[in-house]
């Protein structure tokens, strides 16, 4: 790759600042997905739920290692919730699955874009590998939830012209 003016150290601040943010947008992702969790009544949602959060997870710990090796440090996390289990549910749900699904598919959406985005400006090849691994997982995700989705009907057709 070639760089302008062999500016390399103006794209390393760039690629940071994108792990850095990325980090950001993750936390908030976890800590909305915990509370969907909790409103979800669908068990196999809860599943894409608590895999959506795994992912997470793992990216964060790979992209805080990244910026522990340029010396930087991370964004503060949001506050450690308690493990998620299957049988939790409340017994009145605010949030119903459609919504949740929706949310959650515009939230994984988001990841597959942010990721790609990152993945384009990387240089280094361990950054390249990482990002490409996590788009995968995203995707795969992505098109596990528009399968539950098709099969539980919350997706809606769109209106004919009449």
């Amino acid at each position: 790759m070639e760089l302008v003016n062999n500016n390399l150290e103006s794209y390393r601040f760039k690629e940071i600042f994108q792990i850095w943010t990325q980090l950001g947008v993750n936390n908030s992702y976890i800590a909305s997905n915990h509370a969907f969790f909790k409103h979800v009544v669908d068990k196999n949602l809860k599943v894409i739920i608590v895999e959506f959060i795994q992912c997470l997870k793992e990216e964060n710990k790979q992209l805080q290692a990244l910026l522990k090796d340029n010396g930087v440090l991370a964004p503060s996390a949001s506050i450690e919730y308690k493990k998620l289990k299957m049988g939790d549910i409340r017994g009145k749900t605010a949030i119903n699955d459609t919504e949740v699904s929706a949310i959650l598919s515009m939230n994984i959406a988001s990841s597959v874009i942010s990721v790609s985005q990152s993945f384009e400006k990387a240089v280094k090849k361990k950054y390249v590998s990482k990002y490409r691994e996590l788009h995968m997982r995203y995707a795969i995700l992505g098109a596990k939830l528009i399968q539950l989705s098709k099969d539980k009907g919350w997706l809606l057709a769109p209106a004919a012209n009449r």
